[in-house]
């Protein structure tokens, strides 16, 4: 069967019915995209992603804004902190110094003291004519009528005695029972008492019960005693060191003048 092309009158005519209707709903098609872009600009992608973008970029902004406000209230915080801290490091710097000055003034006085009590002659008298030795040190009660003391503990070698009366260089060393021993049964006396603490004069006058021996196995560093001498003189030993292996005993000493 032989196909056959429309006749062109009849192509014409069905243009020709057709193209008016076609060309208005063209027409009108752009005229209502562009209506629509110009007066809402809703239904275009890019419009409408943009203002989504905006929305979230001023929600961060206000978000940073919370946030930076939040910091610079702690940080208020903070330099109120740091400014009463500094304030306490300012009152214990004070107070510390204050301290410093008045240690330093006792040293003063204690140091005007002893150059007092070396110029009235307190600490100078001897019977035998010659003036005390302090070069060997330690017990320190300040009490008046001292006759001497030591300035370093003395110290005293196995079978060795001293003579508290003395006043010589070497506290009159010996081997012959004196004031004060130390011997295999350990530190004796003619009159010794185990004190609980450092005496004074008075506290040591005021024993009533005496001993001649205090025991090897009891001798401690650190023991306070009180001693009478022969001369009936009353004085304090402590034991500053005691040395096993050497066979050694150290003693801090202070006699006082007879009553």
């Amino acid at each position: 069967m032989d196909t056959q092309e429309s006749p062109p009158s009849r192509r014409a005519g069905w243009f020709g019915q057709h193209s008016v209707a076609v060309v208005a709903a063209v027409v009108a098609a752009v005229l209502g995209g562009v209506a629509t872009a110009w007066g809402e600009n809703l239904f275009t992608p890019g419009a409408s992603d943009s203002g989504e973008q905006v929305r979230v970029l001023e929600a961060r902004v206000k978000d940073l804004e919370a946030a930076n406000g939040q910091l610079e209230a702690e940080l208020a915080s903070l330099r109120a902190e740091n400014d009463s801290r500094q304030a306490e490091l300012d009152d214990l710097e004070a107070q510390n110094q204050e301290l410093r000055e008045e240690n330093q003034r006792l040293r003063d006085q204690a140091s005007a003291g002893d150059g007092a009590r070396a110029d009235d002659g307190t600490d100078a008298g001897a019977d035998d004519g010659t003036a005390p030795d302090d070069s060997a040190g330690g017990a320190s009660a300040v009490v008046s009528g001292i006759r001497r003391e030591t300035a370093a503990p003395v110290q005293v070698m196995l079978h060795t005695c001293l003579n508290l009366d003395t006043t010589s260089a070497d506290w009159g060393a010996a081997s012959v029972p004196q004031d004060l021993c130390y011997g295999d049964a350990g530190v004796e006396g003619a009159r010794l008492t185990i004190m609980s603490g450092a005496p004074g004069r008075a506290d040591c006058e005021a024993q009533t019960t005496w001993q001649q021996t205090i025991a090897t196995d009891a001798v401690a560093e650190g023991m306070h005693l009180c001693v009478q001498t022969n001369e009936r003189r009353t004085a304090y030993a402590h034991i500053a060191a005691v040395n096993a292996d050497a066979e050694t005993v150290a003693f801090d000493l202070v006699v006082w003048e007879s009553s």
